[in-house]
């Protein structure tokens, strides 16, 4: 069983891309990765940093953890992962779920939680 979904992170298309596999993390990526793109918006325009700060905010509850996650490299970002696979393109910021395309900010807008303000 598991919620299993591969995070790729797409820089130029001369490199290999990274991918973050996750084996519970499919429920709700969408609010996991607007949360993890905030984080890592100081550093949107610096490939090798907003791909580590990406990765280590999705797996901040489970970073000494020997399951759950697994990083890994590909050449062909189209191959077929086996299970639910979202491209992060870091060159063109945009999320890509299938054929949907979703720029950064719009993604981050649409999907980090809103904090309650205090007295609601």
């Amino acid at each position: 069983m598991g919620a299993r979904i591969n995070f790729v992170f797409k820089d130029r298309e001369d490199k290999p891309a990274v991918v973050l596999y996750s084996h519970w993390g499919q429920d709700e990526w969408q609010r996991d990765l607007a949360m993890a793109l905030d984080h890592a918006r100081p550093r949107w325009s610096d490939e090798s940093y907003v791909t580590r700060m990406i990765i280590s905010y999705l797996m901040q509850d489970s970073i000494l953890e020997s399951t759950g996650f697994g990083i890994y490299a590909i050449n062909d970002i189209s191959a077929d992962l086996g299970d639910q696979t979202v491209i992060v393109d870091i060159v063109q910021e945009v999320v890509i779920d299938g054929n949907v395309k979703a720029d950064w900010d719009l993604f981050v807008q649409a999907y980090k939680p809103v904090a309650a303000l205090v007295g609601e």
